[in-house]
């Protein structure tokens, strides 16, 4: 791979493959790791297609890494505080009109929904960061992980059951969360 496209891979996909990262790991440091890991595999594997959706060849190998060595990062893994969402959502939240008190309740909403899919079992989350986060078909999360299209609906589907449970029980305890 010539070092222009990786520069380019990097400028274009860089953002979206390290907020992944972060994701999948809960750790900056893991991420840090686990994104430098995955454009060193992209340049040895040297099969990035410009054409194929370079962004979802990039997450699948970032996931498959991460599937490889969570059990090594399991032992080490320490609880961050991550702000997740990107500045343009900031400005997003400012030009809605919302109230300081609506802002606060949204911040605490985003900040609750998070956790709880940092709680999933990583098999469901990743899949739904994957669907969700960085917009991939069940077709492309289903080739990343190289396991059949049935069972990244069955994990979307048990995800997204989970979350509305502890969602509810979550409205039920503090009043707010629909």
């Amino acid at each position: 791979m010539k070092r222009e496209s990786l520069e380019n891979f990097i400028r274009d996909y860089g953002k979206d493959v390290y907020s992944f990262c972060l994701y999948a790991t809960k750790n900056k440091e893991h991420a840090d790791d686990l994104y430098q890991q995955t454009f060193l595999v992209a340049i040895e594997k040297d099969e990035i297609d410009e054409n194929q959706n370079p962004k979802s060849y990039l997450i699948s190998i970032a996931a498959n890494l991460w599937n490889n060595q969570k059990r090594k990062y399991i032992w080490r893994k320490k609880k961050a505080n991550v702000i997740y969402f990107q500045d343009e959502n900031l400005e997003q939240l400012a030009d809605e009109g919302l109230t300081v008190e609506d802002e606060a309740i949204r911040e605490d909403e985003i900040e609750t929904v998070k956790r709880l899919v940092n709680e999933l079992p990583d098999k469901m989350r990743i899949v739904i960061l994957m669907f969700y986060m960085e917009n991939m078909s069940v077709n492309e999360i289903a080739t990343a992980l190289k396991i059949p299209e049935g069972t990244v609906k069955s994990r979307i589907h048990e995800a997204k059951n989970r979350l509305r449970e502890r969602m509810i029980s979550y409205e039920g305890q503090y009043g707010y969360l629909a």
